[in-house]
């Protein structure tokens, strides 16, 4: 089975956009067009897809649109309701291609670069980038509308920076 990326692990299915460091990596990270997170089952990855992010092409001159597409499963969309209130809102995050000294990969949530998941669970995110350089890219639910107890946790199935598969755009 070819696992996707997997988000920071948390203990609850609410999302959060907050700057943190990823954990470190246990694995090489490959750079594609394309990955996907698996929802867990008693701490173990199944083959089922929790949330798939692509990008449409790279390199991208900076300041031009990068198309990101991806899709939520039923159990991503509950989540992300709950998280949004119903806004279904997500965005994109910003990872260094390289990670710091201590194996970390500290991301920038682009709070301004989001955009509604449709009622196929499907979302298209127009993004104009104008830093240059390659970097690693995932998803971050909307802002969030919910409880403050529900806003303060992570979601453990959340596409990010673990691997193998990376959704990397190289920015010119």
């Amino acid at each position: 089975m070819k696992l996707g990326r997997i988000a920071i692990i948390g203990s609850t299915l609410a999302f959060t956009v907050g700057a943190f460091a990823a954990p470190a990596q246990a694995v090489k990270l490959v750079p594609a067009d394309t990955a996907c997170s698996y929802i867990y089952k008693n701490g173990e990855p199944t083959t089922k897809t929790y949330v798939c992010l692509s990008v449409a092409k790279s390199p991208v001159p900076a300041g031009q649109t990068a198309t990101f597409t991806g899709t939520l499963s039923p159990k991503a969309i509950r989540a992300l309701a709950d998280w949004t209130t119903g806004g279904n809102t997500v965005c994109l995050d910003r990872y260094p291609a390289k990670a710091d000294n201590d194996s970390s990969m500290p991301h920038t949530p682009l709070t301004k670069v989001c955009s509604a998941v449709n009622k196929k669970s499907t979302f298209t995110i127009n993004a104009e980038l104008s830093v240059k350089g390659t970097y690693y890219y995932g998803l971050s639910m909307g802002p969030c509308t919910a409880s403050a107890a529900t806003c303060g946790n992570a979601d453990p199935e959340l596409v990010g920076v673990q691997g193998p598969e990376v959704v990397q755009l190289k920015t010119t």
